[in-house]
């Protein structure tokens, strides 16, 4: 059964370079909604269809891909489903950026992209999170930005569900979340700025 790694809003497949498995994976990335009035549970299955994702099949998700594969599990049966730097319900989000979500559709995504630039002197994670921004399709992003701040989340426990969280997460406040996995000092892009203490958590997982 592949494993599917979904990256997260404003992201890329790019997420996951370094993230070596002996095993069938496959990169998901996000098109725009198939419609405008698309539902994330629309959109899941819209996820389902165009990628290929088969029952027992398993799911890493980073931000609103975590989301995304809660959202899948509740549309087909899926063996493992592993966060990072996610959540299972919008509750556990920012509060502030719940509130600031309505402006999503109104904000200039594509002059954003275009100005975006990986200036001197940012960290090697930002500056990859900048060049895979400028790639982001932007009519996706003006979607999520609305419709993840209110995602219903799970219904009911994923029977193998696993979190990783960073205990600086701005997006995803530690105090708000089930963790079984906390990194130290690991913030919203740790998936990149800490690869060598994740990568080993999946591989034990998912071998």
């Amino acid at each position: 059964m592949p494993l599917h790694l979904i990256p997260g809003l404003g992201a890329t497949p790019d997420l996951y370079a370094g993230y070596d498995f002996p095993f069938p994976t496959r990169l998901a990335d996000y098109a725009a909604p198939p419609h405008p009035a698309c539902t994330f549970a629309e959109y899941a299955e819209f996820m389902i269809q165009s990628h290929g994702i088969q029952p027992g099949d398993s799911i890493i998700g980073v931000s609103l891909g975590g989301m995304m594969a809660c959202e899948i599990s509740k549309r087909i049966p899926i063996r493992q489903i592993t966060l990072i730097s996610s959540c299972t319900h919008s509750r556990q989000l920012q509060p502030l950026l719940t509130r600031m979500s309505f402006l999503g559709p109104h904000l200039p995504w594509p002059l954003f992209r275009r100005i975006a630039r990986p200036l001197p002197g940012l960290s090697p994670a930002r500056r990859q999170a900048v060049q895979m921004f400028q790639k982001a399709d932007s009519d996706f992003v003006r979607w999520a930005c609305t419709h993840a701040a209110h995602w219903q989340g799970l219904t009911q426990p994923h029977p193998d569900l696993v979190s990783i969280h960073g205990d600086r997460d701005p997006v995803f406040p530690v105090g708000r979340q089930k963790i079984h996995h906390l990194i130290p000092g690991g913030d919203h892009l740790m998936v990149i700025s800490r690869r060598d203490e994740i990568l080993p958590l999946l591989l034990d997982r998912h071998l």
